[in-house]
């Protein structure tokens, strides 16, 4: 069931936090994180120094709303419940003998609260405060009462110390953000020279929600659901915060069962109010917020989350795993024909010392005017031009047998050679023995290209054909793994432009998967010079 057109939910909710964000700087996340907060009932920690506009992100969040009033109070150690919660009614007293408050134009009668330097208040400031947020009501006396309260936030410029009585309200502000002042100096400048009431009303009376439109989104927002791979996905979030907590014991990075329970409904509003009714793993980028305690947890939750765009969040790391083992294998492939089809070394012994010897005795050797005998080499692995006259691989390569002798005997040196079709230009060829003996090219970049002596073939047309089954078999995973990279593209893709998400972390997705197609694409690159590769090497064997 669709509450209103997905798209033009996910477009009024980016309007309204454009609106409430007007002319102020560099507190987009602030407003983004409050508003979502708002349309589902949670509650907002703001650390920050003293200046920033906290109490101003509070009112207009206020005005975001058709209908509703706002509470805000500035909290000192001397607070005492009844500059809160309303003072006691002396008449209800005196007539009744009934110990309430006059509530009226106090917090429990407000939809948006905002209390500043909450860890100044006193104990039965906080236990009622603790029920009001768990319980959304406030017992006045006798009475059992609804609290309408949408959002609490609460600020500070400091954290909670040690004390324990306070960790309990801490815990229950789900989302915490950071404000700093202002960094930017032409934000600084507009801001400093802007002389406009901040106080204002700046949300047009169209995208104002009313209460209808409110309680059918809460709704809506219960519908939202979670895929078992997102689930994966947090459990892997999860995971990583508890083994950065292993590394680092110094750090309070505790995560109550609690917080990571209601954080999946802020994921599940999240996609709601992005015109979704499946949680996303972009969605899951919001937990940034969510799960730091203090400044040094709140960088390390940076990193991790950091590590999950660009890792976790759409199977980059398990793609690039797929990648590394693909070139592994296509490498390996390469490798076993290469060992099967070079031409033995035979070492001898004698007077001068042990030299190496070509085996040609099965090799075919075509004649050539005032050359003699050549012998026809095929390079057994992609390569770069042999010479930098060149600009085309190279499919085969003519030398004298004689002078590739010589070569062999001395180890490496350079003999003149034709390359491909160019039989009236010869080109000077590096050759060389490897490590183990092997016959080797050099191309222009130096590396060692190992080479077949054309002949007979030297293996079986059974091992060949398992090579060409091992290269389809590749060739297939390589499209599997493309198709997935795609099908995880589009996915982000359908998530952006993201209505609470901050941009540096989606730029980590993004960069990620751009990463991952450059890979993809220099696989395929290999994989299709891999191919071509042995039909050319097919070719030169079969058309003898």
């Amino acid at each position: 069931m669709m509450y209103e057109d997905s798209s033009l939910l996910a477009t009024r909710i980016t309007r309204l936090v454009q609106a409430l964000s007007t002319g102020v700087y560099e507190r987009d996340r602030a407003f983004k994180l409050c508003l979502l907060a708002a349309l589902t009932g949670e509650s907002v920690f703001l650390l920050g120094p003293p200046g920033i506009g906290k109490s101003l992100i509070a009112r207009r969040i206020m005005h975001a709303f058709e209908e509703g009033s706002a509470f805000e109070y500035l909290m000192n150690r001397f607070s005492t419940p009844e500059e809160l919660f309303g003072p006691l009614s002396i008449q209800a007293l005196k007539d009744e003998g009934r110990y309430v408050r006059l509530t009226e134009g106090y917090l429990p009668e407000a939809s948006v609260v905002f209390l500043d330097e909450i860890w100044k208040a006193g104990p039965a400031i906080l236990n009622t405060l603790l029920t009001v947020v768990n319980e959304k009501v406030y017992r006045n006396g006798n009475q059992t009462l609804q609290v309408p309260m949408r959002l609490l936030i609460t600020a500070s410029n400091e954290l909670p110390d040690g004390d324990s009585s306070l960790e309990p309200l801490y815990d229950r502000m789900l989302l915490r953000v950071y404000a700093d002042r202002v960094s930017q100096k032409q934000h600084f400048k507009v801001m400093v020279g802007d002389s406009s009431d901040m106080y204002s009303d700046p949300v047009p009376a169209g995208l104002k929600i009313t209460e209808q439109e409110y309680r059918e989104w809460k709704e809506g927002v219960k519908a939202v659901s979670l895929p078992d791979s997102c689930f994966e996905k947090i459990y892997q979030l999860k995971t990583l915060v508890e083994e950065r907590q292993e590394e680092h014991p110094e750090l309070d990075l505790y995560v109550s069962d609690r917080r990571w329970k209601k954080s999946v409904s802020l994921l599940k509003a999240s996609a709601f109010f992005n015109g979704r009714m499946t949680v996303s793993p972009t969605d899951i980028l919001i937990l940034r917020n969510c799960l730091w305690r203090d400044l040094p947890t709140r960088e390390l939750i940076q990193t991790v989350m950091g590590q999950y765009a660009k890792e976790v969040a759409f199977e980059q790391s398990d793609m690039r795993q797929q990648l590394l083992f693909l070139h592994a294998e296509l490498d390996r492939l390469a490798h076993t024909r290469a060992e099967a089809l070079m031409p033995r070394t035979v070492k001898t012994s004698s007077l001068r010392g042990e030299r190496y010897e070509l085996d040609l005795n099965e090799a075919n050797l075509e004649p050539r005017a005032g050359v003699g005998e050549m012998a026809v080499l095929l390079p057994l692995l992609a390569q770069t031009p042999l010479h930098q006259d060149l600009d085309e691989p190279t499919a085969m390569v003519r030398v004298a047998a004689t002078e590739l002798q010589k070569l062999v005997a001395h180890g490496e040196g350079t003999v003149p050679g034709f390359i491909n079709d160019h039989d009236t230009q010869s080109y000077a060829i590096k050759l060389a023995l490897d490590a183990n003996h092997h016959l080797v090219l050099k191309d222009v970049a130096n590396r060692e290209i190992p080479v077949a002596a054309l002949g007979p073939w030297p293996v079986s047309r059974l091992t060949r054909q398992e090579w060409e089954e091992q290269l389809a078999a590749l060739t297939l995973q390589t499209d599997q793994l493309e198709q997935q990279l795609m099908d995880q593209r589009a996915m982000f893709n359908r998530t952006m432009p993201h209505n609470f998400i901050d941009t540096d972390l989606t730029d980590m997705v993004t960069e990620s998967l751009d990463d991952l197609t450059e890979q993809m694409h220099r696989l395929r690159q290999s994989m299709d010079s891999a191919e071509r590769l042995w039909q050319t090497i097919q070719c030169s064997y079969d058309a003898q």
